[in-house]
This record gives C-alpha cells, sequence and structure tokens, in this order.
C-alpha cells in the first residue's frame, strides 16, 4: 500500500512539475534557450505518465531509474539554458561597449 502511495505521490510530483516547466516555456520564448524547457517538460510529462499508469509496475529499481532520469534532463536543460543566457548577455554587452 505505501508503495502505490509513493508512487502516485512521484506520480503527481512529475505531472505539476511538468505543469510549471509548461508555464515557464511560454513565459521565456524569447530567451535562447527555451526549447530545452519544452523538452524537459515533455520528458518529465512522460515519466509522470509512467509512473501514474504503473508501467513499471511501481518496483523500487524502476522508480529510482525514472527519478535519476528526470534529474539528469532537468540537469541538462539548466545547463543548456544557463549557456543560452550567458551567450546573450555576452552579445548584449559587447553592443554596449560598442
Amino acid at each position: 500500500m505505501a508503495d502505490r502511495r509513493n508512487s502516485s505521490t512521484l506520480a503527481s510530483l512529475f505531472l505539476v512539475e511538468w505543469h510549471l516547466e509548461h508555464r515557464l516555456v511560454f513565459r521565456v520564448r524569447s530567451v535562447q534557450g527555451s526549447g530545452w524547457l519544452l523538452i524537459d517538460g515533455i520528458i518529465t510529462l512522460l515519466l509522470g505518465l509512467m509512473i501514474y499508469r504503473q508501467w513499471p509496475s511501481s518496483s523500487a529499481w524502476a522508480i529510482g531509474t525514472l527519478v535519476g532520469v528526470s534529474m539528469i534532463i532537468s540537469g541538462v536543460t539548466r545547463v543548456m539554458l544557463s549557456l543560452a543566457v550567458r551567450k546573450a548577455t555576452d552579445t548584449f554587452s559587447s553592443k554596449l561597449a560598442a
């Protein structure tokens, strides 16, 4: 029973994270790396639905793997977005200096 509750809580967490990322994508559309947020949101949605539908049969290793995948994708997304912001900042500062 506890595994099922943990699985549904984790699935709900992923679905809420997807909703927030989805809203964020539309707010930062003009930023160069915002496509990475969209990819992260889609993967988070798929992982949440997979856990919710009990695809991995709620085994602990499968849930841990899915959480790990989500964390890696989120980390890569944040790095790519920060690199895009850095590039935009450098471009902006070089235009101000000229």
